[in-house]
């Protein structure tokens, strides 16, 4: 019998001590919980704040939220509720700030129905005006009562943030090179950014010339050719900048004077100094080494006939004939500060004298037929 009270006196605290940690731990589990869908968003994005509710042995059947929020970088949207919130059984006012929202289950089902997961959310969309960075919304469920109508001891408060990227920039409408520089050999002049005419000079053995080119503020470059034209020839190579919004282009232009071979220098080019004599020469101005004027367009540099600029004096007539072709003007183009090219073809001078010998020879065999038919006096 002693034994029996024994395990009585010892059983039934233990009984108690269990019953108290499983209620502690009931009490423990909250009933709602509040997440975003997600932690930042630029301007335009849409935000959801979630309510989420855990399965409980007391079911709510009536509640009341509240959701404050930042008006100046969030606009309200809708509501989102899951197939547990019946239709007709929750009314929201939307027009306040704080919006606030009363849900009542219907009653006709004899019990109030089993609420977990993400039942209902509202969705807000980040305003064109909003200022970077973190903005708050508050979520606040109280007046929490069961289907027998009594108030359960549910008032859960909280605030969440979500995080305004800052607006990305648009595209540049700037269309120039950061950098220009040939993998052999020299420009001159210098590079500048504001300069869009230069010249280079190569050895006879130099067959083609590569350019490292950078465009300014996310533009692209397209370089027309890399192949050089014979030597003692002149090569116009035009790099063509295009800006970022696609909206602007502007060209640049190498002229490359590729050295004659050795032992080939006709009466035509003897005259021009060797490759060694020009680079070893000090830089001159723009408009001295080739006929441009820095940032001016072609027809306000016009210094030649019919508009164009002329070659410097100690240009051979070929050489003369590859400025000018080089730099002919485009008929159409929507941009004054900025040069339009259009690269032609050269006619060889040896060319020229065939053509001009056979026409003189048909005019002779012209003439002589008409002496021979013409009646005698």
């Amino acid at each position: 019998m002693k034994r029996q009270y024994i395990s009585a006196f010892f059983l039934v605290p233990l009984v108690l001590l269990v019953i108290s940690l499983v209620s502690a731990q009931a009490a423990a589990i909250p009933y709602f919980t509040y997440s975003l869908d997600k932690s930042s968003a630029a301007r335009g994005e849409l935000v959801k704040l979630q309510i989420n509710a855990e399965q409980v042995p007391d079911t709510a059947a009536g509640f009341r939220i509240k959701i404050a929020y930042n008006a100046a970088a969030l606009s309200f949207v809708r509501t989102e509720t899951s197939s547990q919130i019946k239709s007709g059984t929750m009314v929201t006012n939307s027009t306040s700030n704080p919006i606030c929202s009363v849900y009542v289950c219907n009653v006709d089902q004899g019990a109030a129905p089993e609420l977990s997961g993400n039942i209902i959310s509202f969705v807000f969309q980040v305003k064109d005006s909003a200022s970077a960075g973190d903005t708050s919304i508050g979520a606040h469920i109280d007046q929490v009562c069961n289907y027998a109508a009594k108030q359960l001891d549910v008032d859960i408060a909280e605030n969440l943030t979500v995080s305004v990227k800052p607006p990305k920039a648009e595209p540049s409408d700037e269309a120039a090179l950061a950098g220009l520089e040939p993998y052999q050999g020299k420009l001159v002049p210098e590079f500048s950014p504001d300069v869009y005419q230069y010249r280079m000079y190569v050895n006879d053995n130099v067959e083609s010339v590569e350019f490292y080119a950078r465009a300014e503020e996310g533009g692209s470059v397209k370089i027309n050719r890399k192949s050089l034209f014979k030597a003692g020839t002149e090569t116009p190579i035009v790099a063509t900048v295009t800006s970022a919004d696609k909206q602007n282009k502007a060209q640049y232009v190498i002229l490359v004077s590729r050295a004659d071979k050795p032992g080939a220098a006709t009466a035509v080019n003897s005259g021009s100094p060797s490759v060694t004599e020009r680079t070893s020469r000090p830089a001159k101005t723009v408009s001295e080494q080739t006929g441009f004027a820095g940032k001016e367009t072609a027809a306000d540099a016009a210094d030649g006939p019919d508009g164009l600029p002329e070659a410097p004096d100690n240009f051979t007539q070929s050489q003369q004939q590859a400025v000018q072709t080089a730099v002919q003007p485009s008929a159409n183009t929507s941009h004054a500060d900025r040069n339009i090219y259009i690269i032609g073809n050269q006619m060889p001078v040896y060319l020229v004298g065939m053509l001009t010998a056979a026409l003189c020879i048909m005019i002779g065999i012209a003439l002589s037929f008409y002496l021979k038919i013409k009646p005698k006096n």
